[in-house]
């Protein structure tokens, strides 16, 4: 049996003023898939969110 994952779920999260927030998870979240293009990811899906109002949140599954 293949134990080996083949899906991998990442949650990003970025507090900060709403202004600067959304721009700077959008850059950390560009770095990360870059990254793990390079290393053979595929990309499955990308979601936001925010929570209470003071978190915006990016959940990015992966395929090997």
């Amino acid at each position: 049996m293949d134990t080996m994952k083949k899906h991998e779920v990442h949650i990003l999260k970025k507090a900060a003023s709403f202004g600067s927030m959304k721009e700077e998870l959008a850059k950390e979240v560009e770095q990360f898939l870059n990254k793990k293009v390079n290393e053979g990811y595929e990309v499955v899906d990308i979601s936001f969110t925010y929570y209470e109002a003071s978190e915006l949140i990016a959940f990015v599954t992966l395929s090997r």
